[in-house]
């Protein structure tokens, strides 16, 4: 069983009731619970999505929601909120943002990505990721690799762990697939699109993922390691592009901003510790037949299992 998973929280609406969203969980399509809903005796007209948020720790969202909206429940038993759309998609961002967001990893440890792992990190503007890699498993040194930053506040890191290098393909490294979004839309109708991909990258096993963020004192940063122990596919998303003054769009890979003094001595530390307790070369870098392993399409359900056909 992965150690992370993914689940959808939705808000809908019913014309019978327009006053009154209903905001939850499933680990299936959103749709997919709208339609059991929808064929439920005492139902007169059918649910419709009007906002989803693919996460981790959906419980944990939903009930935080649920605990900042008390004041509009209709009824404690019930799911049911009498709030503008607007308020409700506010209060599921918050949530994702809390329960998810970097405060809530555990500083300092090493947190392992194996194959299988589906991990959503909700974003925020000015927050840096540093590529670490060792050039040989019995190496002291790690190397840093590439430089990271998110640009707006609400944009989405996701990291797919997988089996195979054939499976994952790079932005930097000119892969034929490496501008491809593998998952543009989470619904089975492709008319929910999934942001906009501004980023598309690989973590290699043995790879480890430095995430920092500032804090209010400038002498010290919050710092979460994520380890590759599979390899992974990197998928970053945005809901408000932004381009620089010369009309090119901030991606994952264009830093700017300079990293903080304590954001520096997070990565030195890093740099200096041991492991990792896997590793395999790195595509492109270490292995001289990197450029071989071109990644083989995969359909979105292959990242996204809830895309599959539904079970009849």
């Amino acid at each position: 069983m992965p150690d992370y998973e993914t689940g959808f929280v939705y808000v809908m609406s019913n014309p019978a009731m327009p006053d009154m969203l209903k905001i939850g969980v499933t680990t299936s399509l959103p749709e997919d619970r709208a339609m059991g809903l929808s064929s439920r005796t005492g139902v007169p007209l059918p649910f419709g999505v009007k906002f989803r948020a693919l996460t981790m720790r959906w419980r944990q969202v939903e009930r935080l929601i649920h605990d900042r909206l008390a004041a509009h429940r209709v009824n404690k038993r019930r799911e049911f909120f009498m709030v503008p759309l607007s308020v409700a998609v506010e209060a599921v961002r918050d949530s994702v943002m809390a329960v998810n967001g970097m405060a809530t990893w555990q500083q300092g440890s090493i947190h392992p990505i194996d194959g299988g792992d589906r991990i959503v990190l909700p974003l925020q503007a000015g927050q840096i990721f540093v590529l670490l890699d060792k050039p040989l498993l019995i190496d002291d040194d790690w190397t840093i690799v590439d430089l990271w930053q998110a640009h707006v506040t609400g944009d989405q890191l996701e990291i797919f762990g997988t089996t195979s290098p054939t499976d994952v393909a790079a932005f930097s490294a000119a892969d034929p697939e490496g501008t491809s979004d593998p998952i543009p839309f989470l619904n089975r109708a492709k008319d929910a699109p999934n942001g906009g991909l501004n980023g598309k990258e690989v973590l290699t096993p043995g790879d480890r993922l430095l995430w920092l963020a500032d804090t209010d004192d400038p002498n010290s940063c919050e710092s979460v390691i994520l380890e590759a122990r599979a390899y992974c596919q990197v998928l970053s998303r945005t809901w408000n592009p932004r381009v620089t003054p010369e009309g090119f769009p901030f991606i994952l890979n264009v830093l700017a901003r300079d990293p903080s003094p304590a954001m520096l001595n997070a990565t030195r530390y890093a740099l200096a510790r041991s492991g990792p307790r896997t590793w395999a070369p790195r595509r492109g870098i270490h292995d001289p037949a990197g450029d071989r392993h071109i990644a083989a399409h995969r359909a979105a359900d292959y990242w996204l299992p809830q895309l599959r056909p539904r079970k009849r």
